[in-house]
């Protein structure tokens, strides 16, 4: 029995909320936060100095899911716990209609963020994103990470991979110009592909829409990468447990995705410092995706 069949179990235990009960409780504790704001830029860079300001060896104790790092990209392991869970999560999917936004539709994405530090806070961030990566106000710099690339997304996880590529070599091959890196394209320029390409899905997932079988065709490309492994608990910002999709960004440091354990909807991502020689991790930034949903205009709420 591997990790995702016990949390199948686990959660099927569990009764399915009321209609409303959900909603309800994330509009009080977002109303109990009183706090709102602009994301502020520039994620990646802040966390990729403080991973390399820590040296330690990457060892994760307890774990059966271990990536495998020396296979062939595009091709997962057979019955490899990345592999599996995106089969699950197609699964799921099947029965959901596949829905597209123009490159002019504007997003609104709420989220909740969490920083370390002496004095550790909860914010939630409130913004306005455009399919073709423009923010609000204007003035701002547009996402390196285009949520138009959605809407040829292959089903299939191999396909959908090589598109996936294309994107991110294309961002590598076009860098901004000196100083003007966008939110993202930290996680993009100057790290080996295969962590660009894991950075550049958590961007889509993080700031646009994503329906469950583009989320599947995702996880599927994302399994096919060498490195990744699934696993069993994380708790996002916002406090709720799902299983985790994660990649290893260095010698100590791992980037997860936080998803569902019975939709595999997104919903939130962690950066964590891994320390071997007993040392504990240390999660240093992390996030809960609350809302993503189209409206009319900026400063518009669904």
């Amino acid at each position: 029995m591997d990790e995702l069949e016990l949390i199948e179990r686990r959660y099927e235990r569990i009764a399915a909320p009321r209609p409303g009960v959900l909603d309800s409780g994330q509009e009080r504790l977002l109303a109990a936060m009183n706090a709102t704001g602009r994301a502020p830029g520039g994620r990646r860079v802040v966390l990729r100095l403080a991973a390399v300001a820590t040296a330690a060896v990457a060892l994760v104790a307890g774990l059966s899911a271990v990536p495998d790092r020396d296979r062939d990209r595009g091709t997962a392991p057979a019955g490899s716990p990345a592999l599996r869970l995106a089969q699950r999560a197609e699964t799921v999917a099947r029965s959901e209609p596949l829905v597209t936004m123009g490159p002019h539709q504007w997003i609104y994405v709420r989220t909740m963020r969490r920083d370390t530090g002496s004095r550790p806070e909860r914010r939630v961030v409130e913004s306005w994103i455009r399919m073709d990566g423009r923010r609000s106000p204007a003035s701002r710099l547009p996402l390196a990470v285009h949520g138009t690339v959605l809407a040829g997304m292959p089903e299939d996880p191999a396909a959908a991979l090589a598109r996936i590529y294309a994107e991110v070599d294309r961002i590598r091959a076009k860098p901004e110009p000196k100083g003007r890196v966008t939110e993202y394209a930290a996680g993009i320029l100057g790290v080996p592909r295969d962590t660009a390409v894991f950075d550049f899905v958590t961007g889509l997932l993080d700031s646009y829409p994503v329906t469950p079988r583009v989320q599947a065709a995702l996880y599927g490309a994302l399994s096919r990468l060498p490195g990744v492994g699934v696993l069993p608990d994380a708790q996002d910002a916002a406090g709720r447990h799902g299983v985790v999709l994660y990649i290893a960004t260095s010698d100590d440091s791992r980037l997860e995705l936080i998803l569902d354990p019975r939709t595999y909807r997104y919903l939130g991502l962690r950066d964590v410092l891994t320390r071997g020689h007993g040392r504990p991790e240390e999660v240093i930034y992390w996030v809960a995706r609350l809302s993503a949903q189209p409206v009319a205009r900026p400063g518009e709420r669904p």
